[in-house]
C-alpha cells in the first residue's frame, strides 16, 4: 500500500491526545453529605475492572478513527502492476466479441451494443497520441492496422454481428504477436469484450507476453435460455430414387425448462416433407428421426426447422444431396479369353430393360481410362491379369466414390491379382479350395441385403459354388464378409476404399459357377452392389468450421469454365476459387465468401452442380458462461501474471481505467472505517453504563 500524500502520516501524532486524556484524568470529586445511608441503597454499583474496560475501548475507537481519518487525507492506494500505461506512447487494442450470442441481452441493452459503448469510453480515456487496434471475430484484414482514436471509433460503431466463433486465445496470441513488432518502450494493452462463453474461453493456450497487459471486462446478459439443432445427419450417405431417406435431427435444450409436444418440421425443395412433436426436458439433447421417400431425381436442397426466441439463428439447419436420374455400370473382359468365361450374358440378362441402370460393356484391350471416372460401377470379369496403369485408375475411380467388383479367374495371374489387391488394401490370394461348396451365411444386416430382402429368410436356397479363392486372413483390413463358406472362408466381401468400395468375389462369374447366376440370391446380390455403388455425400458444412467442400464434378466441365456460386434467399453471387483434384471431384474453398447460412446454388459455365448447403457454427448456441470466481481461477491456474479481470458492472470506464493506471484507491473505505469507529465510541458510552 501507498500513499499519495504521505506527509498527512504525520498527524498520526494526534493520537496522543486521546491517549493523554485516558492517563490524566482531571475530573474533580465533590464531597457529598448524606443524613440517611439508605440512599446509598439506589445507586447502581459498578465494579472497578468493568470500568476499566469500558475505558479502554472507548480510548481504542477514537485511536482507530483518529487514525482512518489522518489515512482518508494521505490517500492511500494499491499500486498496479500496469507501470506501462504510463509509458508516453501507448498502443491499445480492444477485442470486441461479436458472436452470435453477444444478442442477449442485459439490463443495460444488448450485449453487442454495450461492447460497442465500452470500446468507445476505453478510446476516451487514452489521450489523442494514442494508437488502437480493433479485433473482431470476423478477424478482418483492415483492422490489423493501428488507428487514431476517431478512425478507431468510426470502426468500432461499424462492427456487426457475425457468425463467426474463435477461440479467445486465437485473439490473444494473433494481438500479441501484431503488437509485439511496436517495440519495447511502447505500453501495449489488450482489452477483452466479452460474454465469456464456456466453448471459446481457453486461457491455457495463452502464449504469455510479458509486454501485454491484458484485461478481462465480462459482459454478463440476464438469465437466458435456448433451444436449438445442433446438427442433422442422413442415416443413408448416398441416395437413389424411390429410397426412404431417415434424417436424424439433434435438438438440444440449454435452459431450465421442460417443453413437449414441439413441432420440427422438414421442408423439400420448399415442400413440407415430413412433421413430427418431441419432448424434451431440461438440460437434455433428443435426437429426432424424420422419414420421407425421395420420388424425384437430381439436386434435392432442404432444411430442418424448429421454433425458439430470441436466439434465431439455430433454428434451421440447411442440407443438400443429389439423387441420381440413373446409375452407370461397367463390365470389363478379356477380349482374348473363351467367351464361355466371360459371365456377361448373366449382366446383360440382369440389367436388359434396366431404366435406372445404364450397363456398358467393353474389352480390356479397347478401354480408354479416362471413361473410368463416369462409372458408379465397374465389374472386372475373369481378367487373367492388369496392367500398372489400369490397376492406378481402378484405385483413383474407387477413391473418388466409385464401387469396382471383382471377379478372380481361376487361371489367373495370383501374383498380378495380389498387386491390384494390395493397392486397394485388401487381403491377398493365398490358394484355391478345388471343393464345391455350398454358401451357408448371408450378412442381412449390411445395407447390400438389407435393402435387397424386407425381410430376413433362412429358408432361402443358397447356391453351391465348384471351386474357389482363399485369401489370407492375417492382415488386418476393414473388409466386411457379405457371403460366405461353411469352411469359413468368404465367398464375397466389401471394403471401402476413398469414397467408394472395393467387392471381391472368390469364385468367377462363369459357366463353372453358373449355380451361383441362376441361384435367387444372385440378382438381388449383383443389382444391390450397383444400388450402393452411389458415393457418399456430405450434405452439409459449417461456417467457419470448414474450409473447403468437394463435390462430384461432372465429366463434360473443365478447369477452363468460370464457376459462379449464388446465394439462394439473397440472390448474392461471387466466384470463389476452386481446385479440381484427379478423377471427377472439385473442392471449392468455403473461407472468404460463404458467411451466411442457407443454400448456395453452384455452376460452372451452363452446367448445374449440385448445391453447397452452409449453416452457422452451434458453438455459439451454447450459453453457459464463465462467472468472474472461475475467470480468476483459471487465470491463477495458467499463471497469467499480466492477465487480469475486471468486474465492471455499472460503473464508467474512467474510474476503471483510474485503478488500472494509478491502482486501486483505499481512502472511501478508510473514510467509512472512521465512522464506524465514532459511532462504535458513542455506542460504547451509551451502553456500557
Amino acid at each position: 500500500m501507498k500513499f499519495l500524500y504521505p506527509a498527512f502520516l504525520f498527524a498520526l501524532l494526534t493520537v496522543a491526545i486521546p491517549i493523554l486524556i485516558h492517563l490524566f484524568s482531571f475530573r474533580r470529586y465533590k464531597t457529598v453529605w448524606f443524613s440517611n445511608v439508605n440512599y446509598l441503597k439506589n445507586i447502581r454499583k459498578e465494579s472497578q475492572k468493568k470500568s476499566q474496560l469500558r475505558q479502554l475501548l472507548m480510548l481504542l475507537a477514537r485511536v482507530l478513527a483518529i487514525v482512518s481519518l489522518v489515512f482518508v487525507f494521505s490517500q492511500p492506494y494499491l499500486p498496479s502492476d500496469n507501470q506501462q500505461s504510463r509509458q508516453p506512447e501507448q498502443v491499445v487494442a480492444v477485442y470486441i466479441d461479436n458472436s452470435f450470442s453477444m444478442n442477449a441481452l442485459s439490463s443495460q441493452g444488448q450485449l453487442l451494443e454495450v461492447a460497442r459503448n465500452k470500446a468507445v469510453e476505453i478510446a476516451g480515456v487514452y489521450p489523442s497520441t494514442t494508437r488502437f487496434q480493433l479485433i473482431t471475430n470476423d478477424l478482418d484484414p483492415r483492422h490489423r492496422h493501428l488507428f487514431n482514436k476517431d478512425q478507431f471509433i468510426r470502426q468500432v460503431s461499424e462492427v456487426k454481428g457475425s457468425a463467426r466463433s474463435i477461440p479467445l486465445s486465437q485473439v490473444y496470441n494473433r494481438t500479441a504477436g501484431n503488437l509485439s513488432e511496436q517495440g519495447e518502450r511502447i505500453g501495449k494493452t489488450l482489452y477483452l469484450l466479452s460474454d465469456f462463453q464456456q466453448q471459446t474461453v481457453d486461457l491455457g493456450e495463452f502464449r504469455a507476453d510479458s509486454s501485454l497487459f491484458t484485461y478481462l471486462l465480462p459482459l454478463r446478459p440476464e438469465k437466458v435460455s435456448n433451444l436449438y439443432i445442433d446438427s442433422c445427419w442422413m442415416e443413408t450417405p448416398a441416395h437413389k430414387l424411390g429410397q426412404e431417406e431417415v434424417l436424424n435431427v439433434r435438438i438440444v435444450n440449454r435452459s431450465d425448462e421442460g417443453y413437449q409436444k414441439l413441432p420440427l418440421k422438414f421442408f423439400l425443395n420448399d415442400s413440407l416433407k415430413a412433421l413430427a412433436n418431441f419432448d424434451i426436458g431440461p438440460q437434455k439433447e433428443e435426437v429426432v428421426q424424420l422419414k420421407y421417400l425421395n420420388f424425384s431425381a437430381g439436386n434435392q436442397s432442404g432444411y430442418a426447422e424448429i421454433s425458439d426466441y430470441p436466439f434465431t439463428h439455430d433454428n434451421t439447419w440447411f442440407l443438400s444431396y443429389t439423387v441420381q436420374p440413373f446409375l452407370k455400370a461397367l463390365a470389363l473382359y478379356s477380349g482374348t479369353a473363351p467367351r464361355e468365361n466371360q459371365g456377361l450374358p448373366y449382366l446383360r440378362a440382369l440389367f436388359a430393360g434396366d431404366d435406372y441402370v445404364q450397363f456398358d460393356e467393353m474389352a480390356l484391350e479397347n478401354l480408354p481410362v479416362s471413361k473410368l471416372a463416369a462409372y458408379h460401377a465397374i465389374f472386372l470379369l475373369n481378367s487373367n491379369s492388369f496392367s500398372t496403369g489400369l490397376i492406378n485408375e481402378l484405385v483413383k475411380t474407387a477413391q473418388n466414390g466409385s464401387s469396382v467388383i471383382f471377379f478372380p479367374e481361376f487361371d489367373g495371374d495370383p501374383e498380378n491379382y495380389n498387386q491390384l489387391l494390395s493397392r486397394m488394401g485388401a487381403n491377398p490370394v493365398s490358394g484355391i479350395d478345388p471343393a464345391k461348396l455350398p454358401i451357408s451365411g448371408i450378412e442381412w444386416k449390411h445395407p447390400v441385403f438389407a435393402e435387397a430382402f424386407s425381410s430376413r429368410d433362412d429358408d432361402i436356397s443358397l447356391p453351391e459354388v465348384d471351386g474357389h479363392f482363399t485369401f489370407a486372413r492375417h492382415i488386418q483390413v476393414t473388409e466386411t464378409p457379405l457371403l460366405w463358406f461353411r469352411s469359413g472362408h468368404k465367398a464375397l466381401s466389401t471394403q471401402p476404399v476413398g469414397d467408394g468400395n472395393f467387392v471381391v468375389f472368390s469364385f468367377p462369374l462363369s459357366a463353372k459357377t453358373e449355380s451361383f447366376a441362376r441361384n435367387v440370391l444372385f440378382v438381388p446380390t449383383i443389382y444391390s452392389l450397383v444400388l450402393n455403388s452411389l458415393p457418399q455425400q456430405k450434405s452439409s458444412w459449417m461456417i467457419g468450421r470448414e474450409s473447403w467442400a468437394t463435390l462430384p464434378k461432372s465429366p463434360e466441365i473443365s478447369s477452363t469454365d468460370p464457376l459462379t456460386v449464388t446465394h439462394a434467399e439473397t440472390g448474392r453471387q461471387f466466384m470463389p476459387e476452386v481446385l479440381f483434384s484427379e478423377g471427377n471431384m472439385l473442392r471449392v474453398n468455403l473461407s472468404e465468401y460463404f458467411d451466411q447460412a442457407g443454400h448456395y446454388r453452384v455452376e460452372a459455365g451452363e452446367k448445374v452442380l449440385p448445391p453447397i448447403s452452409m449453416n452457422y457454427d452451434r458453438a455459439e448456441s451454447d450459453l453457459r458462461y464463465w462467472d468472474t470466481n472461475a475467470l480468476q481461477t483459471e487465470i491463477e491456474k495458467h499463471n497469467l501474471k499480466k492477465v487480469s479481470l475486471i468486474s465492471a458492472g455499472d460503473r464508467s470506464f474512467s474510474a476503471l481505467f483510474d485503478e488500472i493506471r494509478n491502482g486501486k484507491k483505499l481512502w472511501k473505505w478508510f473514510l467509512v472505517s472512521a465512522l464506524l469507529f465514532l459511532l462504535a465510541e458513542a455506542l460504547i458510552a451509551r451502553l456500557l453504563k
